[in-house]
């Protein structure tokens, strides 16, 4: 079962939104900065699985320094974090699409000396 959930760190000034696989793994992140809600990442552990199998490292460190990466890690402990809780599904996916939307798009930058 997918799970959705929703955590503040407060030492890095981050709402963190994860959407989780039933063993815990990440399988989308969306970092906001707290103050104003910006996205630094909107991360899918799919699409970065994807260019490390067809080992495309300049896509790959593109995709990183747009989106930034998925957590490491299963989704432990997370109750216990400020302010934690499960969001629903279309919560999620409204934060996702707009972090995507607002970091660009969907796929990773071009490469300029392509």
């Amino acid at each position: 079962m997918v799970m959705w959930i929703r955590t503040y760190d407060e030492s890095l000034d981050l709402w963190q939104y994860f959407e989780g696989d039933e063993e815990g793994w990440v399988l989308r992140q969306v970092d906001l900065r707290g103050e104003d809600g910006t996205p630094v990442t909107a991360a899918s552990l799919e699409e970065v699985l994807r260019y490390q199998e067809r080992a495309e490292i300049a896509v790959m460190s593109r995709y990183e320094q747009r989106y930034g990466l998925v957590a490491e890690g299963r989704l432990t402990g997370w109750e216990a974090a400020p302010r934690a809780g499960t969001i629903s599904a279309e919560e999620f996916e409204r934060v996702w699409l707009e972090a995507r939307r607002t970091l660009g798009g969907a796929e990773p930058p071009p490469n300029p000396d392509e």
